[in-house]
């Protein structure tokens, strides 16, 4: 079967409801060859069902979702028929009912799973999320569920990225009390806008082995070729290391790295994976800075967590905002073509600005880019 997107099909406002298809082919694709022992997969909020599908369909088992909203378990009936065979479709089935009332959910009961998901709902329209939004509760949902789980069975808990680590951590434990026996891997992935786009733990055999921590940049066309970092740290078990303050200068090699990596706490790990040596000088915001005295040693397929990567060549002291005239002197000067904004300044003014540089200089030479420092000095670079 070829990677259809499903979402085509599913209309009006509950279409943004749905998880990308590819993203939920990645996910599933990455335990397909681990042994989960014989049973269904149950996803006890399965939403528009994109997510069980794919579990269902790259894992070769027949599934089962509870969906508390008949409309979206309408969608995901439709969604398991698109996407699975007839075999599983016969015997996979959603069941409009709330998890949290096990009771009411009718089960045969021989039935037992190799996998439980769970995506819990929770607010969209905030910049930050506690625990207790969380809809239906994680901790109370699995309690209720986790009998039912056959020996080599696994949970994938998702949650949102706007948790605090505090927030997190607190998960971790109640998680360790009601699955004493299940190891935990926590996983921050993106999809390359700078920001963590999902927060999950993974339980039990679908966990990493001796790996509590995992950043997976999910390729945008190829889910064999995303990116996987991993350690046996999280994020709250680290002190927060200072920053070395240190007079950058023409010449330095510096590079953007992922911010959304960042956020997983595995940027040291992957830098020394990469031989990668050098000073961290800014770690917050959209554009975290890494000063380092050679250019950078990576793997192509790396080059996703480098948004951009070049040698200084000239630093001014300027406030962007009001022009950007010295940057296209110097610009001229250094015989550049292309010159790209990678700093913050008001919304309104980065187009014209940008307009601006890109009619102001040379039409040939070379390509670069323009990030402001820790100090507030732009540096000028020329693009690696």
């Amino acid at each position: 079967m070829g990677e259809e997107n499903p979402d085509s099909h599913v209309i009006g406002d509950l279409k943004k409801l749905s998880t990308p298809w590819k993203i939920a082919l990645e996910r599933a694709n990455r335990i397909k060859n681990i042994d989960l022992g014989e049973g269904f997969i149950l996803d006890l909020a399965c939403g528009s069902g994109i997510q069980l599908a794919a579990y269902s369909f790259q894992l070769n088992k027949p599934c089962i979702g509870i969906e508390i909203n008949s409309e979206r378990a309408e969608i995901a009936k439709k969604s398991l028929n698109l996407i699975l065979n007839n075999d599983f479709a016969k015997y996979s089935k959603i069941i409009i009912g709330d998890s949290l009332k096990k009771s009411e959910i009718k089960l045969d009961s021989d039935i037992r799973f190799s996998l439980i998901h769970l995506d819990p709902a929770r607010p969209t329209d905030i910049q930050s999320h506690t625990l207790s939004e969380m809809q239906p509760p994680p901790i109370e949902t699995l309690n209720l569920w986790k009998d039912l789980l056959i020996e080599k069975g696994a949970i994938i808990l998702d949650l949102s990225p706007r948790l605090s680590k505090v927030q997190c951590k607190t998960l971790q434990n109640e998680l360790a009390k009601i699955l004493p026996n299940y190891e935990q891997t926590w996983e921050w992935s993106s999809q390359g806008r700078g920001r963590v786009d999902r927060l999950s733990v993974w339980l039990g055999s679908v966990a990493s082995k001796n790996k509590s921590s995992r950043y997976v940049r999910n390729h945008p066309q190829n889910i064999e070729k995303s990116i996987i970092v991993e350690a046996n740290k999280l994020p709250w078990d680290y002190s927060d290391s200072k920053l070395t303050d240190i007079n950058v200068n023409i010449g330095d090699y510096i590079s953007i790295i992922d911010p959304a990596l960042i956020s997983s706490g595995l940027e040291d790990i992957w830098l020394k994976s990469q031989k990668f040596e050098g000073v961290w000088i800014r770690k917050n915001g959209r554009r975290p800075l890494f000063v380092h005295s050679q250019k950078i040693n990576h793997s192509r397929k790396e080059e996703g967590l480098i948004f951009e990567s070049g040698i200084i060549r000239s630093i001014i002291k300027h406030d962007i905002n009001e022009g950007v005239d010295p940057l296209i002197e110097i610009g001229n000067k250094l015989e550049m073509k292309k010159l790209t904004l990678r700093l913050k300044m008001m919304p309104e003014l980065q187009p014209k600005f940008q307009s601006k540089l890109d009619k102001n200089l040379i039409d040939w030479g070379g390509i670069g880019f323009v990030i402001k420092l820790p100090d507030d000095r732009l540096a000028v670079c020329t693009k690696i």
